[in-house]
């Protein structure tokens, strides 16, 4: 492999497939973010009669269960960083051995592989914290390696991300100066563009506490959504129509406002049964064959989340005691709320009198979601997060009012609404519920507030991250278990 142009693709391409399956299987992305909660902060969701979903849910990640164990081993986030690194190594000699493979192209194909690695060594310390740090395949000698500080790691997913982001275009046209070479199908309107890696860098830096340097990166992404040379690919904030519409990641322009993530495309054949957000959420009426989902947010955590009045994603009639709308939750009437914002199936069995034509007998539900990592709507909250904390109070106010109002909301009132920092994160829980983002956005909001002595002995002991899959220890004598989990 790696001697003709066709090598290059197949191996950046399947780098790309490894990064979604890492972050699909066993519906790791919202359950690492969506579920954990400890002693009862955290996640929003709760398990309905899954003992491995409650156990999650209850922080007892040292359970037995296959999914609890699954989602402690890092080897698929190894997998990629293992590919990028194939790439990194044998790229280049592809030049030489085939012509067509200019040296532009393995500019840019370089310039995907960095980012790729960067990100999930960035996605990995948010789950585990120190990890073992490899940069090399060694001719594929998987030699041990210790835990590396996490610092170390963050430093160079930022150096990382720096030097891949000059060699990306803002939009694959076939019009950029950085791409070249005839495109990689459609595949390639997904992949890393600089508005991606920028937004990651942002978090990096965040996650950090680099809010300077996070609001730098965070604040270029949303000056630089609708260039003239994005044409059809520029991005916009949306309405909440079209945020559920964005999950769908295939039709109209909302799937380019999908900064970074995985598509599942229905087209591309790219349904599956498994790894999508809708498989731990939906039931009946939705998907008819199925009772109760897995997963679910409790009616009193709704009703405190989403308390003020107009709120276009979920509210309560003041007349009528019932839903405004089921764009966020079904079927409230029952005792487990069937959570809605991200619904994209499709059966070849389908029911008669489906609702809205997007039932399914449960027979053979096939689920198409998106998993977006960050869009507009997040980066801007993020950078209201950080103007907060640097104290630039109106910029942040400026920020959060925006988001408030296009959710139909009244604007920031700091004596209804409480500490502009705790309206930042109380926005983004709302706007953000079911992507992934709650535990982690806990854990910033603590190292913000720092007056929660309990949560901060858990930062210094490691009780925030996830331990370490006994299989990991038992077969490299190098590794560590976090001392929170030491137990």
């Amino acid at each position: 492999m790696y001697r003709t142009v066709e090598d290059a693709r197949a191996g950046l391409m399947g780098a790309y497939g490894l990064a979604r399956a890492a972050v699909c299987d066993n519906d790791r992305h919202w359950i690492y973010g969506d579920l954990r909660a400890i002693n009862g902060a955290g996640g929003d969701f709760r398990s309905v009669n899954r003992l491995d979903m409650k156990s999650i849910a209850d922080n007892n990640l040292q359970a037995t269960f296959p999914v609890v164990q699954a989602l402690s081993n890092w080897r698929r986030f190894y997998a990629v960083i293992n590919a990028a690194n194939i790439f990194l190594e044998r790229a280049p000699g592809i030049v030489e051995s085939d012509k067509r493979y200019l040296p532009q192209d393995l500019k840019l194909d370089v310039a995907h592989a960095r980012f790729l690695r960067a990100f999930m060594y960035f996605y990995m310390v948010r789950i585990w914290g120190d990890v073992p740090f490899i940069i090399s395949s060694h001719d594929g000698q998987f030699e041990n390696k210790p835990r590396e500080n996490q610092q170390k790691i963050l430093a160079f997913a930022e150096s990382e991300l720096l030097l891949s982001a000059p060699d990306l275009p803002v939009a694959y046209n076939k019009n950029q100066p950085e791409q070249t070479r005839t495109p990689y199908y459609t595949i390639e309107e997904e992949m890393a563009k600089k508005h991606t890696v920028y937004a990651v860098l942002a978090h990096v830096y965040a996650w950090q506490g680099k809010y300077a340097e996070s609001a730098k990166w965070a604040k270029w992404v949303l000056d630089n959504m609708s260039l003239a040379e994005m044409g059809n690919e520029r991005m916009f904030f949306m309405n909440v129509d079209q945020t559920r519409q964005m999950f769908r990641g295939e039709f109209g322009n909302n799937q380019y406002n999908i900064i970074a993530g995985f598509s599942h495309m229905f087209l591309n054949a790219e349904s599956g049964t498994s790894g999508f957000m809708e498989e731990l959420t939906l039931a009946a009426p939705y998907v008819i064959n199925k009772s109760l989902p897995a997963i679910y947010v409790p009616k009193d955590s709704i009703l405190s989340i989403f308390s003020q009045e107009n709120d276009a994603r979920f509210g309560i009639d003041k007349i009528t005691s019932t839903p405004t709308s089921d764009r966020y939750f079904g079927v409230f009437d029952r005792p487990f709320p069937v959570f809605t914002k991200v619904f994209i199936i499709r059966d070849n069995n389908p029911p008669l009198n489906t609702i809205n034509g997007a039932g399914s007998d449960g027979s053979m539900t096939q689920y198409a979601s998106s998993i977006v990592f960050t869009r507009p709507e997040e980066v801007a909250l993020l950078l209201a997060e950080a103007r907060a904390v640097l104290g630039d109070v109106v910029g942040a106010t400026g920020l959060l009012n925006a988001r408030r109002i296009n959710r139909g909301l009244l604007a920031y009132d700091q004596t209804k609404d409480g500490s502009l920092i705790d309206a930042i994160f109380l926005e983004r829980r709302k706007e953000l519920m079911g992507e992934g983002w709650r535990w982690y956005d806990l854990i910033r909001y603590k190292k913000i507030k720092n007056n929660d002595p309990a949560f901060n002995a858990l930062i210094q002991n490691g009780g925030i991250y996830w331990p370490i899959a006994k299989s990991l220890l038992t077969q490299n004598s190098l590794l560590t278990q976090t001392t929170y989990w030491n137990r």
